[in-house]
């Protein structure tokens, strides 16, 4: 199971939290402008490893409010039927969710917290998943940011210790809405694998949420959680593409669109040892890392090879982009010592 917090504007939450459906856009804001290759994979990244039964979280922007806790029930997909009254805007990117099952009573009274309360969280360390809910320009703005279970956990702990009813004593309708049979799954929106970074993320986060390691041929931990572009630490906005963590046991995962070489080990590298400074990480946790590329300098192989024989902690992991760009097949290439 996952848990992601979604951001979205005031005046579109009543109608999302009515419907039980939340979407994202397709067009540039404000114009009628189709989203650029890069952006668009992004939303598709971040939606791709959602599943029936997740935890939801929604952030409205204005008022810098959190409010929880629902439960998808339709995992996502991409369908251009008008819900929302903006006209030009389908936000196509979609998934249906509705009330979860063990906190009815909050989602029909529209239990929130303040963005502030969770921040607290995030300077203690308590939250390892999250640094900021606010736009940055030197970071790409999400809408929906996947989230570990213990930070889900603290998040259901600030809604019952200090929420605030937004409209006192009064349940709200929930008319859950079920779209046409014009749906597109969202994996067969994926494109471009082999010429967009995004892509081949896509990919692998997909099957790292359904389990399917005869796919990915990782060394994953077991009963293993993960998140995508994680804050490798607190006080840096430093992230590592994928990171998977499990009981003593954590994987980092850098994705490159092409080649891996050098500096990418050597980031890769950097990036383990800011996560062992964690004070979650405990002293003798293991970190393994693996690089994703379609082809992997000499130097890289020799490196590899160096530095796996005492501690084997390398993985070199090789995808092929198939179906024209539209999926891949992955194998492990880690060179024998």
């Amino acid at each position: 199971m996952g848990a992601y917090i979604c951001t979205l504007s005031e005046w579109d939450w009543e109608t999302t939290r009515n419907k039980g459906i939340y979407g994202n856009r397709f067009y540039k804001e404000g114009t009628t402008r189709v989203l650029g290759d890069t952006q668009q994979l992004s939303i598709i990244r971040d939606l791709i490893s959602m599943r029936n039964g997740d935890l939801l979280f929604f952030h409205i922007r204005r008022e810098q409010s959190i409010h929880g806790v629902y439960q998808v029930r339709e995992e996502p997909f991409f369908d251009e039927d008008s819900v929302w009254a903006d006209k030009t805007e389908k936000f196509p990117y979609r998934f249906l969710f509705q009330p979860h099952t063990d906190y009815q009573y909050l989602c029909q009274n529209d239990a929130n917290i303040e963005v502030h309360a969770l921040y607290e969280l995030i300077d203690k360390g308590k939250i390892k998943s999250l640094v900021t809910l606010e736009r940055e320009i030197n970071i790409e703005g999400r809408s929906v940011k996947r989230i570990l279970m213990d930070d889900a956990k603290e998040m259901i702990g600030l809604l019952h210790r200090d929420f605030r009813w937004r409209f006192k004593n009064r349940l709200t309708s929930f008319a859950p809405y079920n779209p046409t049979d014009t749906i597109t799954s969202l994996k067969d929106k994926i494109y471009k694998v082999g010429n967009n970074e995004n892509a081949i993320k896509a990919v692998i986060l997909y099957g790292l949420a359904r389990n399917d390691n005869e796919f990915l041929n990782l060394k994953l931990p077991t009963n293993y959680d993960f998140a995508n572009e994680f804050f490798i630490a607190q006080t840096t906005r430093k992230s590592v593409d994928i990171l998977c963590l499990g009981e003593s046991f954590h994987h980092i995962m850098e994705v490159k669109t092409d080649r891996c070489d050098e500096y990418t080990l050597t980031q890769a590298l950097y990036y383990r040892d800011l996560l062992r400074q964690r004070k979650w990480v405990g002293v003798r946790d293991k970190i393994l890392i693996s690089l994703i590329g379609k082809r992997f300098t000499n130097d890289i192989v020799r490196s590899c090879r160096l530095l796996n024989r005492p501690f084997g902690f390398i993985q070199l992991i090789e995808y092929i982009p198939t179906n024209l760009g539209k999926w891949a097949s992955i194998r492990d290439v880690t060179p024998s010592y």
